[in-house]
């Protein structure tokens, strides 16, 4: 039992109901890949599966850690390297599901070096984010080259704040994570999940955003606030959706408004999903919405011999 099964694809694209059925079907167990699912709370937000999802089929990697710590692209391709194993144990195979693009593509391309920030390096970081706008920080990167500021949007503050990380780290040097495409044991097979109709995932998004904020995601806001002491530069609370809330929470901007800046900020992220499917080498695709599910079905059941 050597082969670990990937299904990736944008936010809202239907990932978890494919996943459960493939559960069902076939000897998985699921590794999640979506960063924000790993905290513990934040349920409503990142759509998380519901319990009773979650008793039937086997997950790993789910309310993992508390809202009010942090975590990286480093701790995840060793936890979910960790999780491969131990499902393989259980003569199981593992299917690794999610729209993280880049915490994937570390984890079957690995990691080149293990960088560590001093406090003070986190202050300087800190204190950047907090005086300058992301225009003006991304604008200032470009002036170096080394930086590869222009593989990320303008938008995305949490892969400009972790490039900047890296730049003004302490690079020790020690390579930390070779990746699963270096384990010569294991084939890899990606499933990716192809937006013909891009109209359709944008009205999705748009009706999903709607739910989250009608079953209560404000009030899941305040309550993980409340419980873990958080505030907007906690890791957590930079989650879309999570994130708009704490601005409206501190500035008292109007509820009305809060469907639209999700909606919008989940279709910016829906489409950097999107662009990351070049950067693997896929094995097989669907088409959302129109999803083919028997031939997914014949597709893994022919891998699996």
């Amino acid at each position: 039992m050597n082969k670990v099964f990937l299904l990736l694809g944008p936010t809202a694209s239907g990932k978890s109901e494919i996943s459960f059925k493939l559960a069902k079907d076939f000897p998985f167990e699921i590794i999640n890949a979506d960063l924000f699912s790993i905290y513990e709370g934040l349920d409503i937000g990142t759509a998380k599966p519901g319990q009773e999802f979650l008793k039937t089929i086997k997950h790993y990697l789910i309310d993992t850690i508390k809202p009010n710590m942090k975590y990286n692209v480093s701790e995840f391709c060793l936890d979910a390297y960790s999780c491969v194993k131990t499902i393989f144990s259980r003569k199981k195979y593992p299917l690794i599901v999610g729209g993280s693009m880049m915490y994937v593509y570390q984890l079957l391309n690995g990691l080149s070096h293990e960088y560590n920030l001093i406090e003070s390096d986190k202050k300087i970081i800190k204190y950047i984010f907090k005086n300058y706008s992301n225009e003006s920080i991304y604008n200032s990167l470009k002036s170096d080259k080394s930086s590869s500021i222009e593989k990320i949007n303008s938008n995305d503050t949490y892969r400009i704040e972790k490039l900047i990380e890296r730049l003004i780290s302490t690079q020790n040097h020690i390579k930390k994570f070779n990746g699963l495409y270096n384990e010569n044991a294991l084939e890899i097979i990606i499933i990716f999940i192809d937006i013909k109709n891009r109209d359709i995932l944008r009205k999705n998004i748009y009706k999903r955003t709607e739910h989250m904020l009608n079953t209560g995601l404000i009030n899941e806001v305040k309550q993980l606030v409340k419980k873990y002491n958080l505030s907007r530069d906690s890791q957590s609370m930079k989650a879309i959706g999570y994130k708009e809330v704490m601005n409206y929470l501190a500035n008292s901007n109007d509820p009305n408004n809060l469907v639209e800046l999700i909606a919008l900020s989940t279709q910016q992220l829906a489409k950097r999903q999107i662009t990351w499917r070049n950067k693997f080498k896929i094995d097989f695709s669907i088409d959302y919405p129109n999803i083919d599910y028997f031939k997914l079905e014949k597709f893994v059941s022919e891998s699996l011999r």
